[in-house]
């Protein structure tokens, strides 16, 4: 199985943290098993030293009923699915915009769990790059100041733009996030990506898994029945 991109080779100049091409991600989707349940939507904004580069959103199609609790949360119904672009259209438009950029979420191991088992299912390989999950590097920063790492908990605490369970707003609240955090690295000695990865450790790795892949003995009362959106 490929990827998408790999990490860069050792010996290379290190990255500055102010220069680097970071892509912020957030997915919604119709439940919390990238195994079980789809995609409904994938946002993204791409970014260096505080520049907006570009930005990603789009809706995709389900064949599978959106559960009304997610409906109730996220307010995409699936009428406005309809008329979306099949799942392979919108990861290959994905893929491209991602490129070798670092890519960066909340809680970022759900995200690319959702977005390697749809890679895999589509095109064989799965995201390869270089990641930042703001939520671990929140829990590093900012432990002793919030009562939980909530992506609205910390908007609310450092005056943020607020997230609201659609997509592209919670992009826009995770990169705000992100510019803060990374302003505080400075005090800790934080510089490089290379120094960011040794201070907040490698994400886990989370295993992109497609239904193709789900074994016969794992029946529908084992599938999980809580909804995959967490903030």
């Amino acid at each position: 199985m490929g990827s998408l991109a790999s990490p860069p080779p050792m010996g290379s100049t290190p990255q500055s943290l102010h220069t680097a091409t970071f892509v912020i991600v957030d997915t919604e989707t119709t439940g919390s098993s990238a195994a079980y349940h789809q995609l409904t939507e994938i946002a993204a904004l791409k970014v260096r030293g505080g520049e907006v580069l570009g930005h990603f959103r789009s809706l995709i199609w389900g064949a599978s009923p959106t559960p009304g609790f997610i409906i109730a949360l996220t307010g995409i119904t699936d009428a406005m699915r309809r008329s979306a672009p099949d799942e392979a259209d919108v990861v290959a438009a994905f893929g491209n915009f991602l490129g070798d950029a670092v890519v960066v979420g909340h809680n970022l191991g759900f995200d690319l769990g959702f977005l390697n088992a749809a890679m895999v299912r589509e095109t064989g390989q799965v995201i390869g790059n270089q990641t930042i999950d703001t939520l671990r590097l929140a829990r590093r920063l900012l432990r002793n100041e919030v009562e939980n790492f909530k992506l609205a908990t910390l908007a609310r605490y450092l005056r943020l733009r607020p997230p609201s369970h659609r997509a592209l707003c919670d992009v826009l609240a995770t990169a705000a996030l992100l510019d803060e955090l990374i302003g505080r690295l400075g005090s800790y000695g934080v510089r490089t990506l290379g120094e960011l990865e040794q201070f907040n450790g490698p994400l886990r790795s989370h295993r992109a898994r497609s239904p193709a892949f789900i074994s016969a003995r794992q029946t529908p009362a084992t599938q999980p029945t809580t909804p995959g959106l967490r903030r």
